[in-house]
């Protein structure tokens, strides 16, 4: 909270409450949530998120001025929460001076999703830049398993930077992707690893997007309903009252615990009445949301040489306008023709 500044009952502070009107959708929707994609390059092929043999790449990414100059333009809307994705963010040089920047424009949480694989190296630096949480990528306990669905990676690497984050950051919080024939029965044992050592858990249905999520779905869907009915007969579960600025999870106390167990179910159980979340993609393109694939070429403005105020009234303008209802994730044969890893997640 900014030095001097009174706290009122809704939580915000009098300088937040000053600032300009909210950015808000013509369906009603406040959007304070804003994911960055930092890179879109990433060392690993995770099945539902990579095509084989695509790596990503960093042509015509934003330079850091650019990115810093449009997270502040997003805090004057209104944005108190910004995640930075990728690709694999921590294969951005440039991550730590991003996160400095947005702690130090006033976003009340900054956040990483990340595969975990440098996390054990890069935890510290991250903490000491400011972040406050991380999300890592954990589909499987069995090391086999896991480097089969990540096409690559190294369950050892991702349980040390684990280890390394809880130490130094306020949350440590896993991602899995439930894949009916990969880690459908492994959730139990995430779920007790994730309660012995402290990790928020999330548990995520595969995602329509690219030609790799599509064939995810279709071999692949989990309805997590079922998941979440068989956790309560195990655990005595309490849900959650939603947060302001976080995500769509359903999320629900442990009892006897220190952990959340999160459910983001896009196709079983739509959430898109209550979406808070617009993203930047590594080259400048707002994304209004994952299951449409229009969107606001946000480089090409900054070419332009709109200054923030021209840049403020384009976006409201163009979220207000072109926001979609919801998504299209349960039409037939729907698939967003966007690559996951592009697209920042």
């Amino acid at each position: 909270m900014t030095a001097g500044a009174s706290v009122r009952a809704d939580g915000i502070d009098d300088h937040e409450a000053a600032r300009p009107a909210p950015l808000i959708d013509r369906f009603g929707r406040r959007f304070t949530y804003l994911r960055v994609s930092v890179t879109e390059r990433c060392h690993l092929r995770c099945e539902y998120c990579a095509s084989p043999g695509d790596n990503g790449t960093d042509a015509e990414i934003l330079r850091p001025a650019q990115f810093d100059r449009l997270l502040a333009v997003f805090r004057g809307l209104g944005a108190r929460h910004v995640r930075f994705t990728g690709g694999e963010p921590l294969l951005a040089a440039h991550l730590n001076g991003r996160i400095a920047h947005a702690r130090a424009l006033g976003f009340a949480r900054v956040s990483l999703t990340t595969n975990g694989h440098l996390l054990a190296r890069k935890a510290a630096g991250l903490a000491a830049a400011g972040l406050h949480d991380v999300n890592v990528s954990l589909d499987s306990l069995d090391p086999t398993r896991f480097t089969r669905i990540t096409g690559g990676g190294d369950l050892r690497r991702v349980l040390a930077g684990l280890d390394a984050a809880r130490r130094v950051l306020a949350r440590v919080k896993l991602n899995v992707v439930l894949l009916r024939d990969q880690n459908l029965r492994e959730w139990p044992g995430l779920v007790a690893f994730a309660i012995t050592h402290g990790y928020d858990i999330r548990f995520i249905e595969a995602m329509p997007l690219g030609e790799a999520g599509a064939a995810t779905v279709a071999r692949s869907h989990v309805d997590t309903t079922a998941v979440r009915g068989e956790l309560a007969r195990r655990y005595r579960l309490r849900e959650l009252t939603p947060v302001p600025d976080h995500g769509p999870a359903r999320r629900f106390a442990v009892a006897g615990s220190t952990i959340e167990i999160g459910f983001i179910s896009p196709l079983s159980q739509e959430f898109c009445a209550s979406c808070n979340r617009l993203r930047l993609t590594s080259r400048g393109r707002l994304v209004y949301c994952l299951g449409h694939a229009q969107g606001l070429d946000l480089r090409a403005a900054l070419a332009q040489g709109l200054d923030d105020e021209a840049l403020t009234a384009l976006i409201r303008e163009q979220v207000a306008r072109d926001k979609p209802r919801g998504h299209e994730f349960g039409s037939d044969a729907h698939t967003v023709p966007v690559r996951m890893m592009a697209i920042g997640g």
